[in-house]
């Protein structure tokens, strides 16, 4: 399962995805999202979280004004 939080205008939007081909799903979302963000869109932050068992780890993040994070670990 991966949860997406992104901060659009100050508020924060949560997005969950799981079941087959989740990973896939997120990753669009994500590429989507930062596209957003280069056009001009009020994306301040975004977030996804991994969760594999009892295991959470920090797989995306991205700050405006900082480079994507791929692998960003714990």
């Amino acid at each position: 399962m991966y949860k997406m939080m992104i901060d659009i205008s100050g508020e924060e939007r949560v997005f969950l995805f799981r079941g087959p081909g989740c990973r896939k799903r997120m990753l669009e979302w994500w590429d989507d999202h930062l596209g957003r963000a280069e056009d001009g869109e009020d994306i301040r932050k975004i977030r996804v979280r991994g969760d594999v068992g009892n295991k959470t780890d920090i797989i995306h993040e991205w700050r405006r004004n900082n480079p994507p994070k791929l692998g960003a670990g714990r």
